[in-house]
């Protein structure tokens, strides 16, 4: 009989339906952190894999580890629960694990699961333990206390169930720059079927489960294929709606300060990346200005390797003119793009959610120096945010006019409701933000996770500003009907945006391809 020591388990989420896409699956990127995690307990001589249970739907037709367990020894399963929208599939998979394989040791991690740690554990008995926060150290303890016999209780960052009793072992391990270099998160060799996950999972992070691998990259791909490239972890900022703030990182992680993998560590990825097909690279960490000090150090090392490749590059603040500069100086323009978030088109409203905030004007002269370097802009807008009323919208519908009027350059203009994420200042303190919060318990967040579940989690009573309340559905309703009729910017190529009205009628002619139902 096999023996395996660790396997993680990635688990997408597998229902969901929206109208463009058809029947579909979402969170199909494994989070950075679960490559580099194998690849350090391999490095401790450990037998250890990886199972993208979405890769194995798309290869297989089928959504379960049982054939890669039937037959095997393993001593431990690490299911990661990072994104809330995961919550019901995770914990379905582990009991079918649980269920066929009493003695397996079953742990899980991430943002949601640390979160929530004492509440999964007293509600859900498939999962023996959480590693609450940064695993690196805590996962290796783990599998030398199995090896070596030993019990739990000095394990840092663990919660687990003895017996009855739920242990909650200190939070005393927070990862540093020098741990977050240790190990490769490019270690693809660990992941099974990883060619098809490199070459066909990527943005927009949706899989039409109605389309072939082909259609799926021509309709719902930037076309390259790309690499979430893990920057560092933190963030100095608290933005309403997000759950990887300040606040949120010092209560799930016990982290207090910005952290960066060196330099050179990124640089070695990015090679390690490009050498196994990879053609992109997606950065999503930008924490201010601090942000800006570490890629005037890691834009010129880019250049000097001569790593020939495209970037997505998500800024959550206006980089500044010599960023621009240097961006458009190291990676090849045609393909890259630079992602800002604007919010809402109202300065007073993306002031009060966003910590790295700044004027339209600014806005303008950043795109316009951005569009005079060469670099392709994408927007990001929210919609029913903190402080915003129906009619707020239409000052953001006419200043993305406005924008696509004067900039050429401008890629995808995107504008949607945000979910409710776990530890988001608006979940953990509703009221300040004038929100009504339909999710606080990791129940609620299961539950909105299941094939009946949905719905954004929250909802602003009086968004309508005409002295008539609303209820959760109400407002969902309306944000749904204005994003069809002033916001839809659906089209066939995914890294363009159409007008509203052809938005529509691509989207009509999706659901007919896919022989979806209309909503």
């Amino acid at each position: 009989m096999a023996s395996l020591d660790l396997l993680f388990i990635h688990v997408p989420k597998f229902n969901n339906y929206y109208r463009p896409y058809g029947p579909y699956m979402t969170v199909n990127l494994i989070p950075m952190g679960t490559l580099a995690l194998a690849d350090l307990i391999h490095q401790a001589g450990y037998q250890t894999r990886i199972l993208h249970l979405g890769v194995e739907w798309i290869e297989r037709g089928h959504f379960t580890p049982q054939p890669y367990l039937k037959g095997q020894e393993v001593k431990v399963v690490a299911i990661p629960l990072h994104f809330h929208p995961q919550s019901y599939d995770v914990l379905q998979v582990a009991s079918k694990v649980k269920e066929n394989h009493p003695n397996v040791f079953i742990v899980s991690g991430g943002y949601t699961a640390s979160l929530f740690h004492r509440e999964i554990l007293s509600q859900f008995p498939q999962i023996d333990a959480i590693i609450r926060g940064d695993a690196e150290v805590p996962l290796l303890s783990l599998m030398n206390a199995f090896n070596e016999g030993r019990g739990l209780k000095d394990i840092p960052n663990l919660s687990w169930r003895d017996g009855e009793e739920i242990i909650e072992n200190p939070l005393a391990y927070v990862a540093s720059e020098g741990d977050l270099d240790r190990s490769s998160y490019t270690h693809f060799s660990l992941l099974y079927d990883h060619k098809t996950y490199i070459h066909h999972i990527g943005m927009p992070f949706v899989w039409s489960k109605g389309l072939s691998k082909e259609k799926n990259r021509k309709y719902f791909h930037l076309g390259y294929p790309l690499f979430p490239l893990n920057i560092g972890r933190g963030c100095s900022g608290n933005c309403t709606w997000c759950g990887g703030g300040s606040h949120a990182q010092q209560v799930v992680n016990g982290r207090r300060r910005v952290v960066f993998r060196s330099p050179e560590a990124v640089c070695q990825s990015m090679a390690d990346a490009l050498e196994m097909g990879y053609e992109m690279f997606n950065i999503a960490f930008d924490p201010g200005r601090e942000g800006e000090k570490y890629y005037a150090e890691l834009f010129p090392l880019v250049r000097k390797n001569r790593l020939q490749t495209r970037v997505y590059f998500e800024s959550f603040s206006l980089p500044s003119e010599s960023f621009l500069e240097s961006f458009a100086k190291t990676f090849i323009l045609d393909g890259s793009v630079l992602a800002l978030s604007p919010e809402s088109g109202d300065e007073h409203i993306r002031g009060r959610n966003k910590t790295f905030s700044y004027s339209n004007d600014a806005l303008m002269k950043t795109i316009a120096s951005a569009e005079r370097l060469g670099i392709k802009v994408d927007l990001f807008f929210s919609m029913g945010i903190p402080g915003e009323k129906h009619p707020d919208l239409f000052k953001t519908a006419n200043f993305r006019k406005e924008i696509k009027r004067r900039f050429k350059r401008i890629g995808r203009i995107w504008s949607s409701p945000i979910t409710l994420e776990p530890g988001a200042p608006w979940h953990l303190f509703p009221e300040e933000f004038g929100i009504v919060s339909t999710r606080r318990s990791f129940l609620d967040f299961y539950r909105a996770s299941s094939p009946e579940g949905g719905g954004l989690g929250y909802f602003i009573p009086d968004y309508q500003k005409n002295g008539i309340g609303m209820d959760e559905k109400g407002f969902e309703a309306l944000l749904k009907e204005v994003k069809c009729k002033k916001f839809c910017s659906l089209h066939l190529n995914p890294t363009k945006a159409s007008p509203p009205l052809l938005g529509r009628l691509f989207c009509r002619y999706l659901s007919w391809r896919l022989r979806g139902r209309h909503e």
